[in-house]
């Protein structure tokens, strides 16, 4: 799996840093940054490729405790993500969200699918690599 795929420069104001690697079963994604229309497509295409490696059926925790802000079209790539990962048989789940993005997933609706534990290594037992 790559490490720092998708990363932008530093003067980009609406930066957001994806890394990933894999924790046994689980594909481990890590997010830095704002997740709008400007790089939630960073963050889909990257989560998508990764999945596409994975053994089947994919299973994969975003760690976003380090995301900001996330807006409708950030909302928009983690459903395609969710979509992809089920279709397949397998599991997209959230980590360590922080008040605000815990707050437009729940009133967005989303948090009936999109399950969120406190911590990726809560996330990362849930899933199986514990």
């Amino acid at each position: 799996m790559s490490l720092g795929a998708g990363d932008t420069s530093d003067d980009d104001a609406d930066a957001l840093h994806v890394r990933s690697e894999v924790r046994g079963p689980c594909l481990l994604v890590q997010a830095d940054g704002e997740l709008t229309i400007l790089t939630a497509e960073r963050l889909r295409e990257h989560v998508l490729a990764e999945m596409r490696e994975l053994p089947p059926p994919p299973r994969i925790v975003l760690d976003a405790g380090g995301v900001g802000f996330c807006d409708s079209s950030g909302l928009n790539a983690l459903i395609i993500i969710w979509k992809a990962a089920h279709r397949a048989g397998g599991e997209f789940v959230l980590a360590d969200l922080d008040r605000r993005f815990r707050t437009i997933i729940e009133r967005s609706g989303l948090d009936r699918h999109l399950v969120a534990y406190p911590t990726a290594e809560q996330a990362l037992e849930a899933l199986g690599a514990g």
